[in-house]
């Protein structure tokens, strides 16, 4: 991939229309410089090698349990992985550096289980927990991390693409080869978690990779979004409003609208530049990273 990139990103994060408190954490991290922010904006910048890191965690446990563990998730992942490319060999074009990243994500996400579990070792809150979902956006490609059911998405060319799956009961059964149930849509597994940052000592991590190309959209959200708004309605949001803020604010707004039963945290990252195959941007495909 040759030619300039560059990105813009930014997340908004709502209580909703019905919890007391938000217990969503979110986090945009400018790799090249350490530069994070826990909420706003990261300015237009050049996009390069290590690339920038967006990510969203919806905690739980009760009380502000939740609030503790998303946090420290949404703390210690940036910082991880921004400390560990110190020693890393990234270099634009070598072949193994997507999977670097990836094994960085996961091992940063190791480490916020490690934190979560020792402050509630300490605290009042066992059993806490959170999701996390973190992308990582660099020249030609995107890394995505999860743990839980905060979700990432791809839009291109108006048509979205998810790029996560659920780590949920309801995903696992269907897994295995259970039977489904008769609406998946009202059955009370689909927010049943088998995976959470903090709740176990060990932690599964599925990494995906996919390409990326200059006028992609990445979306990261948590649970109070997409339970309240459709794909179709959040790519028509996104392909109609502008700029960012207007965007980030129109899709939580939409979800309060339509009951907001959860707390609604938004991250959107908008990718431009020129690329010479830019104009040839074929259709999302997903990979599984095994690190």
């Amino acid at each position: 991939m040759n030619g300039m990139w560059s990105v813009s990103a930014l997340g908004l994060s709502h209580v909703g229309s019905v919890r007391r408190n938000n217990e969503d954490a979110m986090a945009l991290c400018d790799l090249a410089t350490g530069e994070t922010r826990f909420r706003g904006s990261l300015s237009p910048r050049t996009l390069g090698v290590p690339g920038v890191l967006i990510l969203v965690a919806d905690g739980m446990g009760g009380e502000a349990c939740g609030e503790v563990a998303s946090r420290i998730c949404a703390e210690t992942v940036p910082r991880s992985v921004y400390q560990s490319l110190e020693s890393a060999d990234l270099r634009p074009g070598d072949t193994e550096h997507v999977k670097r990243l990836a094994r960085l994500l996961k091992e940063a996400a190791e480490s916020a289980n490690e934190a979560i579990l020792e402050e509630a070792s300490r605290s009042h809150c066992p059993g806490m927990g959170t999701t996390l979902t973190a992308a990582i956006l660099l020249p030609g490609h995107l890394v995505v991390g999860q743990v839980g059911d905060s979700r990432a998405y791809l839009i291109r060319n108006q048509r979205m693409t998810r790029l996560t799956r659920d780590q949920t009961l309801l995903n696992y059964l269907a897994e295995i080869g259970a039977p489904p149930p008769e609406d998946a849509s009202t059955d009370v597994r689909r927010s049943i978690l088998t995976q959470a940052v903090g709740t176990a000592e060990t932690l599964d991590v599925k990494l995906t990779h996919t390409a990326l190309f200059p006028g992609d959209t990445v979306l990261l959200c948590s649970d109070g979004l997409y339970n309240m708004v459709s794909e179709e309605e959040l790519t028509e949001v996104i392909a109609h409003v502008s700029p960012l803020e207007e965007q980030c604010q129109a899709l939580i707004n939409r979800a309060n609208a339509q009951g907001g039963r959860d707390n609604i945290t938004v991250v959107l990252a908008v990718i431009g530049g020129s690329d010479p195959g830019a104009d040839r941007k074929p259709e999302v495909e997903v990979a599984e990273l095994v690190v």
